[in-house]
């Protein structure tokens, strides 16, 4: 008998983008930069944070209306992060400045491949090659690079999605954490 192989199922990739729109965050930048790859690729931005009213918020909510693309669902709750986290194929966080982003952390755990800027404390969480990868908030090449990387080379999302997410239990887990700080405590108070 003749077998039918069927296409497999598509979905449109989605990019998540957490954070509160400001200039340090990069969001219209990050924008911008993908103009020219939303041309040839499908994949959608969804954007997550608060959106402040002054110039940098106007128009980064122009950028987003004009681009089908770009999606803004303003201020969510953790549950309803958590579902979106479930429905990510990368998240990017392209900004200027970070200490710990918790977005990061939050990605890793759930199994979702990470693009950040190299600054703050960023690349204590990824390292740019097995657990994430690195952009540059102020070089656009890098941003596309890294969304193509992840949204074309599968394979290697996953493996990092993978690598990324058994570090974050091994390294930033809350009962690892606990344990540490017990054990700082135990040496602290027994020279």
């Amino acid at each position: 008998s003749h077998l039918c192989t069927l296409p497999p199922l598509t979905k449109r990739p989605v990019i998540l983008c957490v954070a509160n729109v400001d200039p340090r965050k990069n969001q219209n930048a990050f924008i911008k930069a993908l103009d020219p790859l939303a041309r040839s690729m499908n994949f959608e931005v969804r954007f997550f944070g608060s959106c402040p009213d002054d110039e940098y918020g106007r128009e980064f909510q122009c950028l987003v209306s004009d681009r089908p693309w770009c999606h803004f669902g303003g201020m969510i709750g953790r549950e309803k992060l958590r579902d979106q986290f479930e429905q990510a194929d990368m998240l990017a966080l392209p900004t200027h400045e970070d200490n710990c982003p918790m977005v990061v952390l939050e990605a890793m755990a759930s199994g979702v491949p990470v693009m950040a800027s190299k600054v703050g404390g960023i690349p204590d969480l990824i390292d740019g090659t097995t657990t994430g990868l690195f952009c540059s908030p102020n070089e656009p090449e890098t941003i596309r690079s890294g969304v193509t990387r992840f949204l074309k080379e599968i394979n290697l999302a996953s493996l990092i999605s993978d690598t990324a997410h058994k570090n974050a239990m091994e390294l930033f887990h809350p009962k690892v954490v606990a344990q540490r700080h017990l054990e700082i405590y135990r040496e602290v108070l027994n020279p």
